[in-house]
């Protein structure tokens, strides 16, 4: 061992204090517990946030360490961790404890590298080598403040570097034990030439930690039946591994957390019958088996690219969802071309083997796509100089009995018949990545048992693969043989047709031998039930299913159209593949976000789905979503903040009350639907009940006073915004939403005949704005900032925040003038300087897209033009039309990404585009058409509008065409009643307008830059 004090704090100098929000920290020197101390006095002032005490340090990390430190503090149990962070300043690794229970005397803490795993960077993984500094931190559990005294931190080397006493129980002359362990030797270890049972002995001679073996047999002399066991004491043993299945020419032996002196192996039973070989034996560090997904990386890393999914060589893969418009279960396809066949199960991926080599992802130029550009049916294309596989996933079927397709398409480029072999490979991997994992989704994903019988193949007792093409061959293999990817890179299949895996990663592949003349190619044709049926399989045609397919996806992608020119296509495609991805992550009536991490029904994520979707014509899934919600609120009012499978959620999110009230009133807007207004009367009541309760805590004396002012009125803290789970704050975004949901109660109440409660909710609806409006005021100038805050505490700058009230809610008027332009002068900035690479950054989220909607409706066309442009150059990836939550500057970097498609991102672009080309505005009862479409689009005389758009007021239809170079023709009809205050139309137009002629009259009043028309249908002539 090799110990090293690296700071006695004798000399606090080279200590810096980092601190986030308001929390504040003060490093100074004490009495310690030999000689000074470093002392943190710290203080959270009421709020969330950390504290971070920082040093540089310049240090080699080997293999096994130990730091230690002693502590003692005064301070509530708070989070305390323990952070090395590399030269880069962005790769971490932690030591947490979520409530470190601060000692009153000096005790000595000792972190263990075993307990010191990857937080986050862009490495993705691994055990640090080389770090640049030390930090201590103090993170916001209960918050409050507090001293903690430091002393005497040290650093251990205990990396085992002894050299171990090997023993076998026979070796043939020249091939003694201790050349299977000895990396300077070439020579290997052999046991007698026999049948009989032989061992092997590692003596470390004291105890070391480990995480595994890596066993290099020799090819003639590999075992099929071994064991590994081991020992503390060498009398007293452990076995930690056994197998009758091997059948490779190495062994990863998977050892988590383990501790001993000794090693054996017991080799019960060899391939040949002619004894044991050994070439190498390795004896892995803790990191190689941290976790199962650790394991498996370490794995990929030793073989040939390919060979493994992408993600286990730590670079960033991305998926789409593959279902029907029915929800219920959703695949996935990463852009490699494999395919998770159901939620958190193992997968299907395609290898080549022609002209002796096998052909992997690795090896080929890959491209996505979707079908007709905006279909949810994903393909992902390798090509090579001779070859070209295209995997394409769709889902068909009848509903409730859903059935999903693999189409393998191969083309031979050459001038020559070529025989080609295409396996589809069934491993025990899921498409979203490591780095994604939460409960049973992300990374490895077991594969216990298959058995290929009667055409079909069956995975773990419950999932069944039937190829629809016949077959050329099937097999499966355990892990301890190696996996199916030894036998494919040989072309070969495994010899069993059925396995049990023990490890529970077994893996099998079907093989298709195809013949492929110059130019052809050939279609093979999977198909996973998701829910089974013989009938509708029997009769299953791979080729009549895709077209049915299609066929179901065009109809109900095409209730609404939006025409826009060529250049501008992409715009048009993604409005309606996002509404497909809406719709195909649900489950049942559940409205989730995301197909696999978010596989959960948010209040927040499903009201804005349900809006968007009404819009994009889908009326009915808003309705059963709340419907299906309200079963879960609370007998006293309240609404769970998230429901899932574990059922209600309850954390303080006060959003939830006036989100659930909008999605009740909004399906009534676009529907006149009164029975259902009727129906859910009672839980719109409760919920509207408890949302006064919590904000008559904000009514009394107590925040009439100076330091409480800016609260009065407001609802309570909140935890509804990510920023804030740390420590809940007063969020004016709750605030906005509750407004709008007293406003929209009062709607209901006046649709169902009670004045009385409409207007006692019209007087709430005023007091509760002027509140919101005094404390926006308080806030800015309590915080001296010139923008709109995102809470009371913070003064926080959150645009997405702001532009809710304005895009969504129509509330626009809470926000003070001035700072509300601040607010988006200072956006446009920091992304334009973002968007050009002039400013470090590391990622931001998507959700920015609902800032487009609120730039349309503050005047500000060219601004949405422009973050929507980019916006759409930045899906990830471009061709299937999505985003994730988290989108990463560097789209390589194994980062997490929240969940993709992110389907509450999706429904924020189907409003933002909607907004685009229509919006209603409540102050006046009009409706805005046009406000957001594009000059240039309408330059080389393309014709731009929207068909059978839902509104408000019925179903829009328009066209705009430029008929010469200084008049606009507009079209207007569809079933559309017109609105109060008549539809606002805001064409863009190179200079001002000098005349509007609408069905042939002269219309006397118009604006500059807008005109109203109270006529429809009706046709326009704009002369400007």
């Amino acid at each position: 061992m090799r110990d090293r004090v690296l700071d006695d704090f004798e000399d606090l100098s080279t200590w810096a204090a980092i601190t986030s929000g308001q929390a504040q920290l003060k490093i100074s020197q004490d009495h310690g517990f030999q000689g000074k101390a470093m002392r943190l006095d710290f203080d959270f002032r009421g709020g969330g946030g950390f504290v971070v005490a920082r040093k540089e340090f310049a240090l080699e990390i080997p293999e096994t360490y130990t730091f230690e430190f002693h502590v003692r503090g005064h301070a509530p149990p708070n989070i305390l961790e323990f952070k090395l962070v590399d030269g880069t300043n962005q790769n971490v690794w932690r030591y947490r404890v979520e409530a470190f229970d601060f000692p009153e005397k000096w005790q000595p803490l000792k972190i263990r590298s075993s307990q010191i795993g990857f937080a986050w960077g862009p490495l993705g993984g691994g055990a640090p080598r080389r770090i640049a500094a030390i930090e201590l931190v103090i993170a916001a559990g209960p918050g409050g403040n507090g001293t903690v005294w430091i002393d005497r931190l040290w650093f251990r080397d205990e990396t085992y570097r002894l050299t171990p006493m090997v023993q076998a129980s026979s070796a043939l002359p020249g091939h003694g034990p201790q050349n299977a362990v000895t990396p300077s030797q070439s020579g290997t270890w052999r046991s007698e030439a026999s049948d009989k049972p032989q061992w092997f002995l590692i003596d470390f001679k004291q105890q070391r930690e480990y995480g595994g073996l890596v066993i290099e047999w020799l090819k003639d002399f590999r075992p099929r039946r071994f064991a590994v066991q081991v020992s503390l004491d060498g009398t007293a043993w452990a076995t930690l591994y056994s197998t009758a299945q091997a059948d490779s020419e190495r062994s990863y032996i998977y050892l988590p957390q383990t501790i001993s002196r000794y090693i054996r192996l017991n080799l019960l039973q060899s391939t040949r019958g002619r004894g044991f070989g050994i070439q190498s034996i390795e004896v892995k560090p803790y990191d190689f088996s941290r976790t199962i997904h650790h394991f498996f990386q370490n794995i990929a890393r030793d073989e040939a690219p390919g060979h493994y999914p992408k993600y286990l060589l730590g670079r960033q893969t991305y998926w789409t969802t593959v279902g029907t418009a029915e929800g219920g279960t959703q695949a996935l396809m990463n852009e490699e071309g494999m395919v998770e066949v159901d939620k958190g199960s193992f997968s299907v991926e395609p290898f080549l083997y022609a002209d002796d080599r096998l052909v992997t992802w690795a090896d080929a130029l890959l491209s996505q796509e979707l079908e007709k550009g905006y279909l949810p049916v994903p393909s992902s294309e390798w090509r090579t100089d001779r070859y070209a596989v295209k995997v394409t996933a769709f889902a068909s079927g009848q509903p409730g009995r859903p059935l999903l397709y693999l189409r393998y398409r191969v083309a031979n480029k050459t001038k020559e018949r070529r025989p080609v072999r295409l396996f589809t490979a069934i491993r025990p991997f899921q498409v979203t990545p490591t780095w994604q994992n939460w409960r049973s989704f992300g990374g490895m994903s077991p594969v216990r048992e298959m058995y290929f019988r009667e055409g079909a193949l069956t995975v773990n007792g419950e999932k069944v693969v039937i190829p629809l093409t016949p077959p050329s061959g099937f097999g499966a293999a355990p892990f301890a043989a190696g996996g199916v990817t030894g036998y494919l890179i040989r072309g070969e299949l495994p010899p069993w047709t059925e396995v049990s895996d023990e490890f529970g990663c077994g893996s099998g592949a079907f093989r298709f031998d195809l013949d492929l003349s110059p130019g052809s190619e050939g279609d093979v044709f999977l198909l996973i039930p998701w829910s089974l049926e013989k009938g509708a399989i029997k009769s299953a045609s791979g080729p009549k299913a895709f077209e049915h397919a299609i066929r179901a996806w065009e109809a109900k992608l095409g209730a609404v159209s939006i025409r826009v020119p060529d250049k501008a296509r992409a715009l048009a495609d993604t409005f309606r593949t996002a509404a497909a991805h809406i719709l195909i992550n649900r489950d049942g009536p559940a409205l989730h976000p995301g197909p696999r991490r978010y596989n959960r029904s948010w209040i927040r994520d499903g009201a804005i789905m349900g809006a968007a979707l009404l819009r994009a014509g889908f009326p009915e899934v808003i309705r059963d979503f709340i419907r299906w919600y309200a079963g879960y609120q609370g007998d006293e009012g309240n609404v769970p903040d998230c429901v899932d499978a574990e059922g209600a959620e309850w954390l303080p999110e006060f959003d939830a009350y006036g989100e659930f009230i909008f999605a009740v009133v909004e399906y009534y807007r676009f529907t006149s639907d009164k029975a259902f207004l009727e129906e859910m009367q009672p839980a719109v009541a409760k919920a509207l009940a408890f949302m006064e309760g919590l904000r008559n805590k904000r009514l009394t004396e107590e925040y009439r006073t100076p330091e409480k002012k800016a609260f009065y009125g407001l609802l309570p803290e909140s935890m509804s915004h990510e920023g804030y789970m740390a420590h809940p704050v007063h969020a004016f975004w709750d605030d906005f939403w509750a407004i709008r949901g007293v406003r929209d109660a009062a709607l209901m109440a006046k649709v169902l005949d009670d004045a009385a409660e409409g207007e006692r909710l019209a007087s709430l609806r005023d007091s509760f704005s002027e509140d919101v409006r005094a404390s926006l005021i308080a806030t800015i100038t309590n915080h001296r900032i010139d923008f709109v805050p995102g809470s009371v505490e913070f003064g926080d700058f959150d645009p997405t925040a702001t532009s809710i009230a304005i895009a969504m809610l129509d509330e626009g008027h809470l926000l003070p003038p001035a700072e509300t332009a601040n607010t988006f002068d200072r956006y446009l900035a920091g992304f334009r300087e973002r968007a050009r690479g002039e400013t470090a950054w590391n990622n931001y989220s998507a959700y920015e897209i609902r800032i487009i909607g609120a730039l349309v409706r503050l005047g500000r066309r060219r601004e949405a033009l422009e973050l929507a442009e980019f916006m759409l150059r930045d899906r990830r990836i471009p061709p299937w039309n999505q985003w994730p939550e988290i989108s990463w500057r560097d789209p390589s970097g194994p980062s997490f990404m929240g969940d993709l498609p992110h389907t509450w991102i999706s429904a924020e672009y189907i409003l933002a585009v909607c907004s685009m080309f229509a919006y209603e505005r409540e102050s006046d009862q009009t409706l805005v058409i046009a406000a957001g479409v594009a000059e240039e689009w309408l330059s080389d005389g393309s014709t731009v509008g929207v068909e059978s758009l839902p509104t408000y007021y019925g179903n829009l239809t328009y066209f705009l065409r430029m008929k010469s170079s200084d008049t606009l023709h507009l079209k207007l009809e569809g079933d559309l009643a017109v609105p109060p205050g008549g539809i606002v139309v805001r064409p863009p137009l190179p200079r001002p307008i000098r005349r509007v002629e609408i069905n042939g009259i002269a219309l006397a009043e118009f604006e500059p830059d807008c005109f109203r028309c109270g006529d429809y249908p009706a046709e326009a002539v704009v002369k400007f």
